[in-house]
């Protein structure tokens, strides 16, 4: 996958306006293909992630065929079909994370020791070792949503971390955003390592309050969530 030194988004050589913004947003995902080919981590994706990177790619190769098309002959319009604007839109509003939806809180919850007060991940029968030290959630009330999590017979969602109640761990509230929307969520699970963001395992910052985090939003938003 060579398209990362094909695409210059600087230049549009008659190419359309609207279309510099397209050239420029497959300029970057040429380039993280380009990583994901160079460290050989397409194969190890979920099935459905790979499904989604077989997409990109396709609309990539789309975007670099109409952009060297319209540098040979700016006078001859691109195909309706073959728009790689369009291409490129459409599956941008595919993706999770950036479909509209109801707004929330994005939160942090770090798995800690409750004899030491340490950070402490939770050990599972996984390969490799696999465990976890923190989890992601969202929810539209906070306060509600974190004593559930205390709550050892809670059986909606955050099954992880009754498994950890269950195995004698703790948690802290580490982390907090909003608004945000599900697919806020969905793409920082994605992200991965989550101790990059937890001020808990960083040591730059301590446990948060939900019922203060709360208090200070509804006075920044006049009332609201």
């Amino acid at each position: 996958m060579t398209a990362a030194t094909q695409l210059e988004p600087g230049r549009t050589d008659g190419a359309a306006g609207p279309l510099r913004a397209e050239l420029q947003v497959a300029s970057v995902a040429s380039g993280l293909l380009l990583l994901l080919d160079a460290h050989r981590l397409t194969g190890r994706l979920p099935l459905e992630i790979q499904v989604q990177v077989g997409r990109l790619r396709h609309a990539v190769k789309l975007a670099i065929q109409a952009h060297a098309a319209s540098r040979s002959s700016p006078a001859s319009p691109t195909p309706i079909e073959a728009d790689p604007a369009a291409v490129l839109r459409a599956w941008i509003a595919a993706q999770p994370w950036a479909q509209p939806g109801p707004q929330g809180w994005v939160y942090l919850l770090c798995f800690r020791d409750p004899t030491t007060g340490q950070h402490r991940p939770l050990h599972g029968q996984g390969c490799r070792g696999q465990y976890a030290g923190h989890y992601w959630g969202w929810t539209q009330d906070l306060v509600r949503r974190i004593n559930q999590h205390h709550n050892p017979t809670w059986t909606g969602a955050g099954r992880l971390v009754q498994v950890a109640l269950a195995a004698g761990l703790s948690f802290e509230l580490a982390w907090l955003e909003y608004p945000a929307t599900r697919g806020r969520e969905r793409r920082l699970k994605n992200q991965g390592s989550a101790y990059r963001r937890c001020p808990l395992c960083r040591g730059t910052g301590g446990p948060l309050n939900p019922a203060a985090a709360v208090a200070a939003i509804q006075r920044q938003f006049g009332g609201r969530p």
